[in-house]
């Protein structure tokens, strides 16, 4: 039986641990591989939600604005399972510190590194920091980039694919029966972020629930996702037909039933709403390098049920363009996932 470890970066939100979980999920369900876990912060919140217990939690001295510090407590964990383990495979998404340890350290060991196309190549950061990045990823066996676009191997990578974004196993078999619902999904938390994400996060809230006062006749749930969100939208005025929820929310729930879906441009709800068919409204916010790439994520869905919009808009302008996608026939599963490639790639090892 093989044995995979996961290490995934746990803020500012899952967008580094929902696809590492389901793939590992995966492997164990279907393939009877022995699987172990280890996040931190929103990504903890996340493997709770799943049923995982006894989870090893970070401090802050635990790590950087880049990941985990290898040379810390959290690290030192993680070697230590590593060697109370033994995997044959390691999966690791967002910690390329993590990667240079293990490599020094366990030579022998396996390592998958999964990456969003914007690890790899994203003209608004800093080309020394791209660079570096690259460098360390590069460090892995195999580097699975999985998103909304393709990008060509770069020639310091060992083994290199570029495949559709993996996608929550529970996601893959729905069949969404719209209600009249709309969700606004904040993201999974915002945890470790800059003022400016946390700020546009909260705009974004704050006019889903002037949105909500408009539309009475619709049920608007807004799923903040982290504490500190939730308390700075309820200091306004909540609509009795709006439901706030500060914690993280079981995906089917609000997939199955949306009539359509608010969030900001990030590759894996994207993805997700794209699989699924569902109307939604994108907002592209946040600092220049994750505006850069929500909106080549935008760009990238133009044909299909996403419309972008400005934070700028107005309740009002907002309300015409719920409106103008609601209803909408939409055809489900023309997004192609990275699930099966990524599966055999880490089988292959």
């Amino acid at each position: 039986m093989k044995k995979v470890l996961g290490i995934f970066r746990g803020f500012p939100g899952l967008g580094r641990v929902v696809s590492g979980v389901s793939l590992l999920e995966t492997l164990r369900d279907q393939y009877g591989c022995e699987i172990r876990m280890i996040s931190y912060l929103q990504g903890n919140r996340y493997l709770e939600s799943r049923g995982y217990v006894d989870l090893k939690e970070a401090v802050p001295m635990d790590y950087c604005s880049i990941g985990l510090v290898p040379t810390n407590k959290m690290g030192a964990f993680i070697h230590m399972t590593i060697k109370e383990f033994q995997p044959n495979v390691i999966v690791i998404d967002g910690e390329p510190l993590m990667i240079q340890s293990i490599k020094i350290s366990h030579a022998n060991v396996k390592v998958v590194v999964l990456l969003n196309p914007a690890d790899v190549d994203n003209p608004a950061n800093d080309k020394e920091a791209m660079d570096f990045f690259n460098s360390l990823y590069s460090l892995a066996d195999i580097a699975i980039v999985h998103g909304l676009r393709t990008i060509a191997p770069l020639n310091q990578y060992r083994n290199y694919i570029s495949v559709g974004t993996i996608i929550r196993a529970e996601i893959l078999e729905l069949l969404p029966k719209p209600k009249k619902n709309i969700y606004c999904l904040l993201g999974g938390g915002t945890v470790n972020v800059g003022h400016q994400f946390s700020e546009s996060t909260i705009r974004i809230g704050e006019l889903c629930l002037k949105l909500s006062a408009i539309l009475s006749d619709y049920k608007m749930h807004i799923v903040c996702s982290s504490q500190n969100i939730y308390d700075a939208l309820n200091e306004n005025t909540i609509p009795p037909n709006t439901i706030m929820y500060n914690q993280i929310l079981d995906s089917t729930r609000y997939y199955m039933d949306a009539c359509l879906i608010i969030t900001r441009s990030g590759r894996n709800t994207l993805s997700e709403i794209a699989y699924l068919g569902i109307p939604a409204i994108s907002f592209v916010s946040g600092c220049t390098y994750r505006q850069y790439e929500q909106k080549q994520n935008i760009d990238c869905l133009a044909n299909f049920n996403i419309v972008p919009a400005s934070l700028d808009i107005n309740p009002d302008t907002l309300k015409e363009l719920c409106f103008q996608i609601i209803g909408r026939s939409f055809e489900k599963k023309k997004f192609v996932s990275g699930n099966q490639k990524a599966l055999e790639t880490i089988l292959s090892l």
